[in-house]
């Protein structure tokens, strides 16, 4: 009875530690959820992010070969992301 007492007040001092952790993570949480949102609804709406792209290049005048790089490492990014979701 005392173990089962002792363990009882372990998993409530557990469960307080847990909660004050995901406190202080909802900040980077919700980051984290409106970037796979972005990517996700990029995903889905490619025309969007191509004319997202054009807009860029136009505003900032900037040469394209350096916005088709980043786009590319970006895409590696995620599809490297991707992959290891759907093994995991």
């Amino acid at each position: 009875m005392r173990q089962r007492e002792h363990l009882l007040a372990q998993c409530e001092v557990q469960r307080m530690e847990l909660a004050t952790v995901a406190r202080q993570s909802a900040g980077a949480i919700k980051i984290a959820d409106r970037v796979v949102g972005a990517f996700n609804y990029f995903r889905d709406h490619p025309m969007v992010l191509g004319v997202v792209v054009a807009l860029l290049v136009v505003l900032r005048r900037r040469p394209l070969w350096g916005w088709a790089r980043r786009g590319f490492l970006l895409w590696r990014a995620y599809r490297a992301i991707a992959k290891t979701r759907l093994a995991g």
